[in-house]
């Protein structure tokens, strides 16, 4: 069975109609391939199939699952096969790139709905990944969880009983048509460029990824896409899980070993690489399998079978949604093992509940995504307790909450009192200001805002900097 899969695709930041795209490309090469070698359509179909990975987007994931089969079928027609060899073995694997480090209980959660929406795909099978798979390798507890929640779907929900669940709905059908007709407009321009092989060598569905990462980290960093536990809602009190203690020396012993142990065959698998080049038709797989076992590489298998020179192609930067936070409160909990405390910040908060409560719940949230202690205020009266208050806190960031209808009486009052005493006070103000006085604010002394769209993760890389004494700049 080959196995043309959108996975890497999907792990390298791809959106449904890109992986699918893709992923019918690569289905496509490989039809080519078997067609060149003697087999015909009909025979090589069958022995082809795809794998998509299943990302948190509910609808879309269902549609993307449904969709790659009426794209598979169009393809095989394409090609001449006849309406057996049209049906698709389609199997996938709960999302690898959607899998956070931080709170790591969450992925439990998302594996539900991933899992949920494989089955409602149609999918022939599926692989649950390990909720602590960005963790540790798998225990027993969190692979049982996986075999688990595939049984209570197809044994207690009998999703595998209708013959497709989601057909028939409006939203569904108009969203798999419309994923469809997107994805074959993918597959269709790789296919101008000569196919899967020669467009990968060109670096274009690389350039076409990287980009569309690029976006979806920047919808994480604005928090346009929300990651419980890691870009909203953080828990700073978790349990890390434990991890079982690998002993690297014995490992870098035995990985040592196993390389003088190949240098030990690299002699006999040569000389069954020679005997390749005579071999007859009937007798050359038993003959390439005796040198695989012989340690024979897959690229010296290529040469000798005459495939030509090994190409290379620029690779796919494969990286979890969440790993930018992951090392943001990874800098904190080095802070915290440092100092003995998590970078603090200390909320100014002015008037009554009603009146600070909205930013500095905010406040708190947005601080604690980049693993700080925040220290909030008690309502002050004045201009003069909070201050006061704010100085004897020892923080070095300073947030103040209150109201857009209250900030231009106090802003100016309040920075200009701590900025007297403490120059180097960082003061943050929760909302973003008006335009008229964005400027009168900063030159009474405010420093930074925080709003609902702010780049949190490059602000809390900042807010972290200078918590311990650094520059702004």
């Amino acid at each position: 069975m080959v196995l043309a899969s959108g996975c890497p695709y999907h792990d390298a930041g791809a959106s449904a109609v890109q992986e699918l795209g893709l992923a019918l490309a690569a289905g496509a090469e490989y039809i080519r391939a078997l067609i060149d070698r003697g087999l015909t359509i009909d025979q090589a179909a069958p022995r082809v199939a795809m794998q998509m990975s299943i990302g948190c987007h509910f609808f879309m994931e269902i549609a993307k699952l449904r969709a790659s089969r009426l794209l598979w079928t169009t393809l095989i027609e394409a090609f001449g096969g006849s309406e057996e060899s049209q049906k698709l073995k389609l199997f996938a694997r709960t999302s690898a790139f959607t899998k956070a480090a931080l709170d790591p209980w969450v992925n439990l959660l998302r594996n539900t709905t991933e899992a949920f929406a494989g089955a409602m795909g149609l999918v022939d099978g599926l692989f649950v990944t390990p909720f602590d798979d960005p963790v540790r390798p798998a225990d027993d507890f969190s692979r049982r969880v996986s075999r688990n929640l595939q049984i209570i779907l197809q044994e207690e929900c009998h999703f595998t009983h209708p013959i497709d669940p989601a057909g028939g709905a409006w939203y569904v059908e108009t969203l798999t048509d419309q994923v469809a007709r997107e994805a074959w407009g993918v597959f269709q321009a790789v296919e101008k460029d000569g196919g899967l092989a020669r467009a990968l060598l060109a670096g274009k569905p690389q350039a076409l990824l990287a980009q569309m990462a690029e976006k979806r980290r920047k919808n994480l960093a604005i928090r346009k896409d929300v990651m419980v536990g890691v870009n909203l809602y953080a828990h700073l009190g978790e349990k890390p899980l434990a991890s079982p203690d690998a002993d690297w020396e014995d490992l870098r012993s035995e990985r040592i070993e196993a390389a003088r142990a190949a240098g030990e065959k690299a002699g006999t698998a040569r000389s069954s690489l020679e005997s390749l080049a005579g071999q007859a038709a009937e007798g050359l797989m038993a003959a390439t399998i005796q040198a695989a076992k012989a340690g024979a590489r897959l690229e010296d298998l290529a040469k000798a079978l005459g495939q030509g020179e090994p190409v290379e192609a620029s690779a796919l930067v494969i990286e979890r949604a969440s790993r930018p936070f992951e090392d943001l409160r990874a800098n904190a909990q080095a802070i915290l093992g440092k100092t003995g405390r998590r970078p603090i910040v200390f909320l100014a908060t002015m008037g009554p509940a009603s009146q600070h409560k909205p930013r500095a719940d905010f406040s708190t949230g947005f601080f604690e995504v980049g693993g700080f202690e925040v220290v909030a205020g008690d309502g002050y009266p004045d201009v003069d307790a909070a201050a006061k208050a704010a100085l004897a806190s020892g923080a070095r960031i300073v947030v103040l909450c209150s109201t857009d209808a209250t900030y231009p009486d106090i802003v100016p009052a309040f920075c200009q009192a701590v900025k007297a005493v403490r120059p180097d006070l960082y003061v943050v103000l929760a909302g973003k200001p008006a335009a008229e006085f964005e400027a009168a604010y900063k030159e009474a002394g405010l420093d930074d805002f925080i709003f609902i769209q702010t780049n949190c993760l490059e602000k809390l890389s900042l807010f972290q900097k200078i918590s311990q004494g650094g520059s702004a700049s």
